[in-house]
């Protein structure tokens, strides 16, 4: 019942420390039963999310780092595992069910391990858009041929108002592009996972901007995904 209290807290934003005061479990065993909760949903997500037939698919990344940001690990001369950490999502838009998700690095080597974690969970033929990231445009036809309309949409940001504030500028245009088959071009939108990734960033505390909540391990950090993912 305690270690159950313990993961609630975590799925809705509360940091290690903030538990460890509020419910006296100290902080290494909450981590710990954090991690094992989260390889298990990784491994359900896995098993269970398999050929799902979808309709219109949109795909986004958010980020994140693990132990430092990445001028300081490039600095420090720090390994992979540190660094920015992105974690790819791909949402079905009526529904909102998260049908794949990846933590790498923003490559197009964890792009193609992204577009193959979509290839599995998915079936038949869908609509698919993405923004303009550059590794989206070999990983996607690669993967999945000619079997979904495939589109980007790219959004142009106009001069901040006030350089001051956190947050992107305002949106002053946005081009969408087909790039294989026929998407509905009222339907090239990733708004809806965008959406999700304040969902993201709200729930779990490590992605909080702005705060010291960040992940110091690699596996840490995927497995907190994962515990969200699953319970979300």
């Amino acid at each position: 019942e305690r270690a159950i209290q313990c993961l609630r807290m975590l799925l809705e934003g509360s940091s290690i420390r903030s538990v460890e005061r509020v419910l006296g479990v100290h902080r290494d065993t909450i981590i710990a039963t954090m991690v094992e909760a989260g390889e298990k949903c990784q491994g359900f997500l896995e098993r269970t999310v398999v050929q799902v037939h979808v309709n219109d698919c949109q795909v986004d990344e958010v980020w994140g780092f693990c132990y430092a940001k990445e001028k300081t690990r490039v600095r420090l001369g720090l390994g992979e595992d540190t660094g920015d950490c992105w974690t790819f999502t791909a949402l079905e838009r009526n529904t909102k069910f998260i049908l794949a998700w990846h933590v790498g690095k923003r490559t197009p080597a964890d792009t193609r391990l992204f577009a193959e974690k979509l290839s599995r969970a998915t079936s038949g033929r869908f609509q698919l858009t993405t923004d303009g990231f550059t590794p989206y445009l070999t990983a996607i036809p690669a993967v999945f041929g000619n079997r979904i309309d495939f589109a980007t949409l790219v959004k142009v940001y106009g001069e901040p108002e006030d350089e001051r504030r956190y947050s992107p500028a305002r949106v002053v245009d946005v081009i969408p592009t087909v790039r294989i088959g026929n998407p509905d071009e009222d339907r090239i939108c990733t708004s809806h996972v965008e959406r999700h990734n304040k969902t993201l960033r709200m729930q779990i505390r490590r992605l909080t901007r702005l705060t010291d909540g960040h992940s110091k391990k690699w596996a840490n950090h995927e497995a907190a995904l994962a515990l969200f993912l699953a319970y979300y």
